[in-house]
């Protein structure tokens, strides 16, 4: 009997579970290592907007929005509960001929949009305060809670044989004969066929007998959860100063990407309250907004804004799985590297994302 080749996934978040669940999928012995948290640092502070509306070049939308569809099937090998809704984005973060020309961009890729006007956005959604003259709205999009789709993941892999370690930290990585890897952690050696660093934003730090890093430019972003409110939102909005949507239980989950880096004088509770009072004021409810949770977190962004994913040049074995909409981009890629791992089965998808684009 041909023994099973044998994959440790680095970083248990939406991207390394989704890894991991496709490689054990395909008949490989899997193992999860997770320093911190299980379901990821990025994957718990994420507003989990899952969609291909901003894709820079065509390439970025075609992946984004084969993703779209990939997440969709999901729920016919996970259980996910209420942790993906499917209802569609309203978004305005611009106005004008702006608006317009992303829209007309849309609609030449071939994605499904409309361009809605204030009455048609006011129908949609009744709740909705400060209504802007014109919105896209993209009906095939969602929002996902990203470290429940996580966990989901991981505790199917778990069911089925995979093994997830949490509170394990990755020192290094050495090479054995052929294409054995021994990686060194804190509570001892374990040995693998093939290695994948998921890692989001740490994946700009240095490994121990691995001389390669990925450059990034990461950068922090503020999710605020609410405590349960009735019904007032319909859709995920994207507006022109916050990001909010509405979740299964009733609490509301607003987001904010700072572009710039954060004024160290501000403590969290001082940004929350801002997006809080933002928020109020574009929603016709007569409470007050009560947060139960304020993140500060670190979008894993590689430094030209695009997906890593593949083989890293002159480490054979060796995988990379790294990303900013990591949400959107979870399933599809989880797929598509586990192919490439163990069937060698490349993806077109996936030949502008590749890690020796950084080769030195």
């Amino acid at each position: 009997m041909r023994k099973k080749p044998k994959v440790v996934v680095v970083g248990s978040g939406i991207i390394g579970a989704s890894v991991a669940f496709s490689c054990l999928n395909l008949g490989a012995e899997v193992v999860v290592l997770e320093q911190n948290k299980l379901g990821g640092a990025a994957s718990s502070s994420s507003f989990g907007w899952i969609n291909a509306s901003f894709a820079e070049t065509p390439a970025y939308f075609k992946l984004r929005n084969a993703a779209v569809h990939a997440f969709r099937n999901l729920k016919e090998e996970i259980d996910l509960n209420d942790s993906v809704r499917w209802r569609g984005t309203l978004w305005w973060e611009d106005s004008g001929l702006e608006l317009k020309k992303q829209f007309s961009d849309l609609v030449e890729r071939g994605y499904t949009a409309k361009l809605l006007h204030e009455d048609e956005i006011k129908s949609r959604e009744p709740n909705l305060k400060d209504v802007p003259k014109e919105a896209i709205y993209t009906p095939f999009e969602g929002a996902a809670e990203a470290d429940r789709v996580a966990l989901a993941m991981l505790n199917k892999l778990s069911n089925q044989g995979g093994k997830v370690i949490a509170g394990c930290k990755v020192e290094g990585v050495k090479s054995k004969k052929g294409r054995l890897f021994s990686v060194q952690t804190d509570i001892g050696e374990i040995f693998c066929d093939k290695l994948t660093l998921a890692t989001g934003a740490a994946a700009q730090n240095v490994l121990l007998g691995f001389d390669w890093t990925l450059p990034m430019k990461n950068k922090k972003g503020l999710i605020v959860q609410t405590s349960p409110v009735p019904n007032l939102i319909n859709h995920v909005l994207m507006t022109n100063d916050v990001h909010f949507k509405q979740n299964a239980d009733g609490t509301l989950t607003i987001g904010e990407i700072f572009s710039e880096e954060l004024n160290k004088n501000k403590v969290a509770l001082d940004l929350a309250s801002d997006v809080l009072l933002r928020t109020s004021r574009k929603l016709d409810f007569s409470e007050n907004f009560i947060p139960t949770s304020i993140k500060i977190g670190t979008r894993p962004v590689p430094i030209d804004g695009f997906p890593v994913v593949g083989e890293i040049e002159g480490y054979k074995g060796v995988y990379v799985a790294v990303m900013h909409s990591g949400v959107t981009l979870a399933p599809l890629v989880g797929q598509l590297l586990a192919l490439e791992m163990l069937k060698t089965s490349q993806s077109p998808l996936l030949e502008d994302f590749r890690p020796n684009r950084f080769a030195k």
